[in-house]
């Protein structure tokens, strides 16, 4: 092997150590960030499966369309629809036909459903607080440009995409209002 191809061989094992590294570390964080915010909301008699469907529908605007709401949690809709049957029974949240296509339900959080979805971003937003205790703003701006620069490329799944990056602009500081 020439020296040339030698030192790109190297390269290509460092790059995919790296990218290994990073993967690992990201799944890491997010699957301990979530277990924070579960653990915080247990007091609320909400688990991860009944505080995401809240989180989302604080966010996104109203009302949400319960295909939409899948895909931007990225889950499939018939478990959603088991979620928003528990949610429903206990008076969070309230479905309604969507007068323009009769198939589709439209999600709206009720005025309890408000009010739990407040105690939901008040929670994650304690979460985020402890988990980035002194990074700058720079290193989180530089972190959600790869992000971006990630979502927005390839290896992931385009149909779940779309909706999720509804919710990922609804996120953005210039959505805040």
């Amino acid at each position: 092997m020439s020296e040339q191809a030698q030192k790109n061989s190297g390269a290509d094992q460092s790059r995919r150590l790296l990218r290994r590294r990073f993967s690992y570390r990201l799944v890491r964080l997010a699957t301990q960030w979530r277990r924070e915010i579960d653990l915080d909301l247990r007091q609320f008699d909400l688990t991860d499966a009944t505080w995401r469907p809240l989180y989302y529908l604080r966010v996104l605007p109203a009302p949400v369309r319960q295909t939409d709401l899948a895909r931007a949690m990225l889950v499939e809709a018939q478990s959603l629809v088991r979620l928003l049957d528990v949610l429903e029974r206990r008076g969070l949240i309230h479905r309604d036909t969507d007068p323009d296509d009769r198939r589709s339900k439209l999600v709206t959080l009720t005025d309890a459903g408000v009010a739990m979805g407040e105690t939901v971003l008040g929670v994650a937003d304690g979460v985020a607080a402890r988990f980035l205790e002194g990074v700058s703003d720079d290193a989180l701006k530089e972190c959600e440009a790869v992000f971006d620069q990630v979502w927005s490329g390839r290896g992931h799944d385009r149909a779940s995409v779309e909706g999720s990056s509804t919710a990922c602009r609804q996120l953005s500081p210039e959505s805040d209002t």
